[in-house]
């Protein structure tokens, strides 16, 4: 293994203080001891800061108003030393030997980023199931196209990306969430080639408030993110011409907001399909049947907030 690897693991943080110490412990007892552990606070109200005092100078804390997970991140890979980065979740555990695996497999491929697999729970206590496969494996766009309608990284810490392929990416969206990973990570795949790593490397309990959880932010917001992709390629002159459609892009949306019963989103997605000419009878249907008010954070434009070069 390169003796001059070294990983930083940033943390962002928003009122998880029941889970972050455990978080905070499955890095510093890692078999690769990472060089630091960044914890993000993202204007916490309960006891995020206490708990991060108790670890006094083996870890870095930083206090923010709150902005979003994606611009915490962001400002946590600013302040990292590490030639690789992991984007650990306040309330996901490292399994011993994951960095170990992670870095072992990037480097064997020579790739920009390499993940692993997750044990995934629905529940604390519940039947568990494994997520993470190698279909996104593989040089660009390969992890991109394989990604865009299923995600293969199952959640940010399992992953670990060079610190320059980050500064590439330019950093997570603020306004895709919940998909601002799978963003994030389909355009890792469309600069550098991926690594899967043979190995579960990191625990994880789905809760209430877990991003992927939220069905009409994920389809509003993912079918956005798909679109404005090929904007992204094009500005650094990469080849976009294996993307899907925006009308495409739009009838899968359209798909999964009634596969999904998500009758808010309707409206503003027919909306954007009728400029382009794209006609959904089922969505037409099921929208006047169910009719809700739409959401105010439709509107809110995708932004990048608080990327820093590192």
């Amino acid at each position: 293994m390169n003796e001059k690897a070294r990983i930083s693991v940033v943390i962002p943080a928003f009122n998880c203080a029941e889970w972050l110490k455990a978080a905070v412990e499955s890095c510093l007892g890692q078999s690769l001891r990472p060089v630091q552990v960044i914890v993000v606070d993202d204007g916490s109200t309960d006891d995020t800061q206490g708990i991060c005092e108790k670890f006094g100078d083996r870890i870095c804390y930083r206090r923010l108003e709150n902005g979003g997970v994606s611009r915490a991140r962001n400002i946590g890979a600013g302040m990292a030393s590490g030639n690789w980065l992991v984007f650990l979740d306040a309330d996901d555990v490292l399994l011993p030997y994951a960095l170990e695996h992670l870095l072992a497999s990037a480097e064997k491929s020579n790739a920009g980023m390499a993940y692993g697999m997750v044990i995934e729970r629905s529940e604390p206590g519940k039947l568990s199931r494994l997520n993470g496969f190698d279909f996104a494996a593989g040089d660009p766009p390969t992890a991109a196209e394989r990604t865009l309608r299923r995600g293969a990284v199952a959640t940010p810490g399992s992953a670990i990306v060079r610190a320059e392929v980050h500064r590439k990416v330019g950093g997570f969206v603020t306004g895709y969430e919940p998909l601002e990973d799978r963003d994030y990570f389909a355009k890792c795949g469309c600069l550098e080639r991926v690594a899967f790593c043979d190995t579960v490397v990191l625990d994880k309990t789905w809760r209430p408030a877990s991003h992927g959880s939220q069905h009409s932010k994920r389809i509003f917001r993912g079918q956005r993110a798909q679109r404005d992709l090929r904007e992204w390629l094009d500005a650094r002159g990469l080849d976009s011409t294996w993307l899907p459609s925006d009308e495409q892009f739009l009838k899968w949306a359209l798909d999964e907001a009634v596969w999904w019963k998500c009758p808010e989103i309707i409206p503003p997605l027919r909306k954007l399909a009728g400029t382009l000419g794209v006609h959904h009878w089922r969505s037409c249907g099921y929208g006047l049947v169910a009719r809700k008010e739409v959401p105010n954070w439709i509107d809110a434009a995708p932004q990048i907030l608080g990327f820093n070069k590192l």
